[in-house]
């Protein structure tokens, strides 16, 4: 018989070592951030705010800013974790195109997650004193901004796909998969794109989600397709000891 699988003994096997504290951390997260309200000036009342007050308006700049980081980092890891609940549930009950279908999703959430909040530690840390002081309402005769922050925040909350004909700014229109994907491979993380590519043979109508139920064999002058005798979770665990390097890599970028 075969050993029963646990979220934890799947977590460790595949995921990596940081895999199970990580997880046990998200319901206690989202507990604690289930009633956090966001607030954001709009954008009328911030310009003539600027030319009024513009210390004030500095300090509802990055006040905002850090709540939007705040928001990201929230969304990002329910997000993560709702995919991870899907894969596990998948996993647990041996279905294989379910398990192809949740890791393609958290994969991608993992890659959407490491564009936009990536570059927050060392965009925020080298500035972080005059950050402080303008929240504070220091007086300041300069005016400080991160627009490549900003954008890349508002392109988490907001990038989509855009409709035709839609005119909107560009932070809001969703890049390429493959856009996303060379942050984590520029990080380090081996075969992603290879890794997405078998994911997307089998989420997609395609050829391998179809050889994949039969053997092949040949007797004299036929082909002969047999359905094949590998169950669900002997193609499942195949599945994910071969890809056990990168998806450890995708679970610590997200």
């Amino acid at each position: 018989m075969a050993a029963q699988r646990t979220p934890e003994s799947t977590l460790s096997a595949h995921f990596g070592s940081f895999a199970v504290s990580t997880w046990k951390l998200l319901p206690s997260i989202e507990a604690a951030t289930r009633k956090q309200t966001y607030t954001f000036m709009d954008l009328e009342t911030y310009n003539a705010l600027a030319r009024e007050r513009p210390e004030h308006a500095q300090a509802i700049y990055w006040r905002e800013m850090i709540v939007r980081v705040h928001l990201a980092c929230c969304a990002s890891l329910l997000r993560h974790g709702e995919w991870l609940n899907a894969l596990l549930i998948a996993i647990e009950g041996n279905c294989l195109f379910g398990t192809y279908a949740a890791c393609r999703g958290f994969l991608e959430a993992a890659a959407d997650a490491f564009y936009s909040l990536g570059p927050v530690p060392k965009t925020l840390a080298p500035t972080l004193t005059s950050i402080r002081a303008r929240i504070k309402e220091k007086p300041t005769d300069t005016v400080a901004i991160s627009k490549e922050l900003e954008d890349r925040l508002i392109h988490f909350s907001h990038g989509r796909k855009l409709q035709r004909g839609e005119i909107t700014d560009p932070v809001h229109a969703a890049k390429q998969i493959r856009d996303y994907l060379d942050g984590l491979k520029h990080a380090g993380i081996r075969d992603v794109h290879a890794f997405y590519a078998e994911l997307c043979s089998i989420t997609h109508p395609s050829a391998e989600s179809v050889v994949l139920w039969f053997d092949e064999a040949k007797e004299g002058h036929e082909v002969i397709w047999r359905r094949t005798g590998t169950g669900q979770r002997e193609r499942i665990d195949e599945f994910l000891n071969h890809w056990r390097e990168t998806n450890v890599g995708v679970f610590n970028a997200a």
